[in-house]
């Protein structure tokens, strides 16, 4: 799959239009309900195909969300933003990394602002939708997955990849809080749960178990409990 070449799911009445946006494979996701709205979530370097497919399948974007506020997550907020009017969100522990204040970066990440900022819990964006964000601290203060509880799906951002798990060396990074934040979401979702990273290949939390049991014995992942 590339920026160029999206995945488009359909899981009962929500769509989701997946891509891995070069230079660094990040996961660019636009979720979208039975009466065409839509939020996306990290629009990366991908906001050209973000706007580009709200304008050609007639969308109304409401809502970005931010995973965390990383630079390569972030770079696209501004460019989506002002196409098309849609609000900013982020977890209120990340949100200093959309200014200034965040810590120093190669990366020139066109500045945005927040409108909504968010802790834990139901997010009405989607009326029909029935999305949660879950904060998961670790690779960053305020890192948040998002979960489609009806659906099965899981959108981790650098909490958790196939195969791997995001960095914790990072500043404001923490290993011990991202193994309390990777057992809360192993231990209260199905197995099944689809899982849409923040980087590379989709996966499921289920088939992840046997990383993350390494991870943790070998002490990369020593706030880890599993069943």
């Amino acid at each position: 799959m590339s920026a160029a070449r999206p995945r488009d799911y359909c899981v009962g009445v929500v769509r989701i239009i997946a891509w891995r946006v070069p230079p660094y494979d990040n996961g660019c996701y636009l979720i979208v309900d039975a009466r065409n709205e839509a939020i996306v979530i990290d629009p990366s370097m991908g906001d050209r195909q973000v706007i580009d497919a709200v304008r050609e399948q007639g969308l109304r974007l409401v809502e970005i969300l931010n995973t965390h506020g990383h630079p390569d997550h972030i770079f696209g907020n501004a460019a989506v933003k002002g196409a098309t009017r849609a609000r900013l969100a982020i977890h209120r522990l990340d949100e200093y990394r959309l200014g200034p204040k965040r810590p120093p970066t190669q990366l020139a990440v066109p500045p945005s602002s927040a409108d909504d900022l968010f802790d834990d819990g139901q997010l009405g964006f989607l009326d029909d939708v029935e999305l949660s964000a879950l904060h998961t601290p670790g690779h960053t203060e305020g890192s948040t997955c998002f979960y489609l509880r009806r659906e099965g799906a899981l959108f981790s951002g650098d909490l958790l990849f196939k195969g791997n798990i995001g960095r914790t060396d990072l500043p404001g990074s923490d290993p011990e809080a991202m193994g309390e934040s990777i057992s809360r979401i192993a231990s209260s979702l199905p197995a099944k749960t689809r899982v849409y990273p923040g980087h590379g290949a989709e996966t499921t939390l289920g088939a992840e178990i046997e990383t993350l049991r390494g991870l943790r014995d070998a002490g990369t992942l020593p706030g880890l409990r599993l069943g």
